[in-house]
């Protein structure tokens, strides 16, 4: 099985100087639609629900929600760097919106939760290196870029699992 996370060293959380704006944009990537607050659930979730009948998914999932969750704790402390709040919600223009769990997709059929999976991680991988490259801070730049790493390895594990499932079916 895949591994969860990139083998190389996240760096150091910190920012050049404040910047509210880019604080706020992070907010996507924290506890937006495709944000690592949702993944966690997402993935804890996914990996309750298939713990009897795909117990190898199971633990997939659950390894993938402890590097989210690491994620999660990274971006948070850059929010605070970055002098922003690390709230559970993300801004639509001037509207902040609040994460909840009704954005956790729910159901039992594992295929249908896999190509959700995969179509959020490619997102999350998509929002970071955009993020990453608007931010014109060498240090955001480098943690960004490196949780992006791990979201990369995610859509590869799983890619994976779901050619290791059309065996199964």
């Amino acid at each position: 099985m895949l591994p969860a996370a990139d083998s190389s060293p996240y760096p150091e959380v910190k920012a050049s100087g404040e910047n509210t704006g880019l604080a706020a944009r992070l907010g996507d990537v924290y506890a937006g639609d495709a944000g690592e607050l949702g993944a966690v659930a997402r993935y804890v979730y996914q990996g309750i629900v298939f713990k009897e009948n795909y117990p190898e998914y199971s633990d997939a999932f659950l390894r993938l929600a402890k590097t989210e969750m690491h994620h999660l704790l990274l971006v948070g402390e850059l929010i605070v760097r970055l002098g922003g709040d690390p709230l559970y919600a993300s801004y639509k223009g001037e509207e902040r919106r609040f994460w909840n769990g009704a954005e956790v997709m729910a159901g039992s059929d594992l295929a249908a939760a896999l190509l959700y999976d995969l179509n959020e991680e490619q997102r999350a991988y998509s929002d970071y290196v955009s993020i990453a490259r608007q931010s014109r801070d060498r240090y955001v730049f480098a943690l960004l870029t490196r949780i992006a790493l791990d979201e990369m390895l995610h859509t590869s594990m799983l890619k994976v699992m779901i050619k290791k499932l059309r065996r199964i079916k």
